[in-house]
């Protein structure tokens, strides 16, 4: 009788290996503090859309579509970053209108490494980690994310009181 026990047991061992090995890749989760969220070149959290212009042409960039009336309230720019071209989107508040979230978007995979390193020397390691995702987050629920897909690399730098204004105004995460 103890040898159906045994066999059992072992079944059941086995299965759950099996399972188990079949899971994804493990994410890596730091416990280390980030130091605190600057704003991204010239601007500065809470800028106006007029601040955010002079900024992103005092940074050698230009702005190129207004669309800070309507949702999603975004002013968008091009220029370079990391010395390499680059595709800016400046997130305003609706009512407000206060810069909270600046996203950077690359069309060349190879900035990738330079990006993460980068991140990593001014912000420490990311707090969540997995495959092509990177976030660093604080206690303020400001948001720094690196993601890359096939064909783009995005990052993104939120201000968490700003992104909880965001809300209250009824912006794309209020809805």
């Amino acid at each position: 009788m103890e040898s159906k026990h045994i066999i059992k047991l072992v079944l059941i061992s086995s299965l759950l290996l099996v399972i188990l090995s079949g899971c994804p890749k493990v994410v890596w989760v730091s416990k280390q503090p980030p130091v605190p969220l600057d704003t991204l070149l010239s601007s500065k959290w809470g800028d106006s859309v007029d601040e955010v212009k002079r900024a992103i042409e005092k940074d050698g960039n230009q702005w190129f579509k207004d669309d800070t009336h309507q949702s999603p309230f975004s002013l968008y720019a091009s220029g370079r970053y990391l010395e390499h071209p680059a595709l800016f989107s400046y997130f305003f508040t609706p009512k407000s209108k206060k810069l909270y979230r600046i996203d950077v978007t690359f069309s060349d995979l190879k900035v990738y490494e330079k990006a993460k390193n980068t991140l990593i020397q001014k912000y420490k390691n990311p707090s969540y980690s997995q495959t092509d995702i990177d976030h660093w987050s604080w206690d303020d629920i400001s948001l720094l994310i690196l993601q890359k897909d096939p064909t783009h690399l995005q990052i993104s730098y939120s201000s968490g009181p700003l992104l909880e204004l965001n809300q209250k105004e009824g912006g794309l995460l209020g809805k």
